[in-house]
């Protein structure tokens, strides 16, 4: 019988947050309530509280969903390979502009840089010490802050929108910095 309880809360669960990702395809995150989320997904408000107690939780939850289905790219174990790395991430960006429009919502977006984006900076600081042996923490530290800056939504759409580059000039400008970076560590980890 707890098998049963729990796919049925499995199920609520994603049923609320699906909801909740069509809300925010039409509206600002901030105008997205608990009624409107239970409204949307055919559920008593009060259920959505028995799954969120909080605002907070609830997202969390739904910035946890919506950078997952982003599907992104791991950091590759081979710094040779972040021009291919970073073609791949900004593919994936622009395959989903809405969506990545709502991660980086004021709402929204401070709680991917306290998670994900700060697990793509330490993946970016062992890859680089890995590579980079001679390099002082200092050095690795700061390449690999401005490698995840490029290797960021931001940085996606800071080129693709501001700029009004297209996807291949956002990727050449993306590459460019990557070059530069890893050559000015290897310059001064020489």
């Amino acid at each position: 019988m707890s098998a049963l309880l729990d796919k049925k809360a499995d199920f609520t669960m994603n049923l609320l947050l699906d909801s909740a990702s069509e809300l925010v395809q039409t509206m600002e995150v901030g105008e997205v309530s608990f009624k409107k989320v239970a409204e949307q997904a055919e559920i008593s408000q009060r259920t959505m509280f028995r799954y969120f107690r909080t605002r907070e939780l609830f997202l969390d939850a739904l910035t946890e969903k919506l950078y997952r289905e982003l599907d992104l790219p791991d950091v590759p174990e081979d710094v040779n390979l972040l021009p291919i790395y970073i073609e791949q991430l900004y593919k994936k960006l622009d395959a989903q502009p809405q969506k990545v429009m709502v991660l980086l919502s004021g709402d929204l977006f401070p709680r991917v840089l306290k998670t994900t984006a700060k697990q793509r900076l330490l993946s970016l600081k062992k890859l680089l010490s890995k590579a980079y042996p001679a390099a002082n923490d200092e050095l690795i530290t700061k390449t690999a802050a401005n490698l995840r800056y490029v290797m960021s939504a931001s940085s996606w759409r800071y080129y693709r929108m501001h700029f009004e580059f297209d996807l291949d000039a956002s990727i050449d400008c993306a590459k460019m910095l990557i070059t530069q970076a890893l050559r000015y560590l290897n310059e001064k980890s020489a």
